[in-house]
C-alpha cells in the first residue's frame, strides 16, 4: 500500500504494525491483509495505493473509516479502481482518493483497506 503525504519511514511502520486477520490471503488468492493509516489533522485529500503481488491483479477494493473521519469536514470518496492514472495503466493496484473539503481531516481519523487479488490478468 502506498500513501500521499506520508514519509517512508511512517509506511514502513503502519505497514509493520498492519497484522493480518484470519481471512487474508496475503500473497495469494483473496484479500489481502487490511492496513490502517492515520491522516494527518487538518489534510484536505489522501491518495492511497495498494499492490497486489506478482502475477495478480486488483479485482476489487474496500475501505471503511474510523475515529469519526466522516464527521464535520464534508468527508468524500471521490475516485477508487484500478491505476489508471499510470501509463500504462496498472490493473494490479486498487486506488482511492478521499478529500475533506471543509476544513481538513479531523483529529484521529483513520482509514482501513483491502484489496482483492486474482491471479491472473483481468
Amino acid at each position: 500500500m502506498f500513501v500521499s503525504k506520508f514519509s517512508i519511514p511512517a509506511l514502513a511502520a503502519a505497514i509493520a504494525l498492519a497484522a493480518p486477520h484470519a481471512f487474508a490471503k496475503t500473497g495469494g488468492n483473496g484479500w489481502q491483509a487490511p492496513v490502517t493509516i492515520t491522516v494527518a489533522t487538518g489534510q484536505t485529500d489522501q491518495f492511497v495505493h495498494y499492490p497486489c503481488p506478482t502475477g495478480f491483479y486488483a479485482q476489487n477494493g474496500g475501505f471503511f473509516a474510523l475515529n469519526g473521519a466522516t464527521t464535520g469536514n464534508g468527508f468524500a470518496l471521490t475516485g477508487q479502481g484500478p491505476r489508471l492514472d499510470l501509463n500504462p495503466p496498472s490493473y494490479a493496484e486498487w486506488a482511492w482518493n478521499f478529500v475533506w473539503p471543509n476544513g481538513g481531516a479531523p483529529a484521529g481519523a483513520q482509514l482501513v483497506f483491502n484489496v482483492l487479488c486474482k491471479k491472473g490478468n483481468p
